[in-house]
């Protein structure tokens, strides 16, 4: 049998022998594909222990620890036309302060 997939002449065989082939191929690939996960799972198994852990104890260490919750800041500024905006002092400034200053008033007319 030719040892190079391009140099296989699959033109002498009959529909019927083709699909045989293809069955056996696709059996053989999924058996190799098998080998290959249990060689992989068994070599996790070595090096967990290793470290003398199980492999449920060394998946579970390289998972992420979950971040700290934030605090809410509490607002600084409120707008004095709607009390419902307000701003806590931090990034951009909202359009309403930003006119509010245009329009004469100090950042500390805003405070709440």
């Amino acid at each position: 049998m030719a040892t190079n997939i391009d140099q296989l002449d699959l033109t002498q065989f009959d529909p019927n022998q083709l699909k045989a082939i293809s069955e056996k191929a696709q059996q053989m690939l999924e058996k190799k594909e098998k080998e290959k996960v249990d060689q992989a799972y068994a070599q996790l198994i070595e090096v967990a222990k290793s470290v003398d852990m199980t492999l449920d104890e060394l998946l579970a260490h390289g998972t992420s620890k979950k971040a700290k919750p934030t605090r809410k800041v509490a607002p600084r500024y409120r707008n004095p036309k709607d009390a419902s905006q307000t701003w806590t002092g931090r990034g951009k400034q909202p359009r309403w302060v930003v006119e509010a200053l245009a329009s004469g008033k100090k950042i500390t007319d805003l405070e709440i």
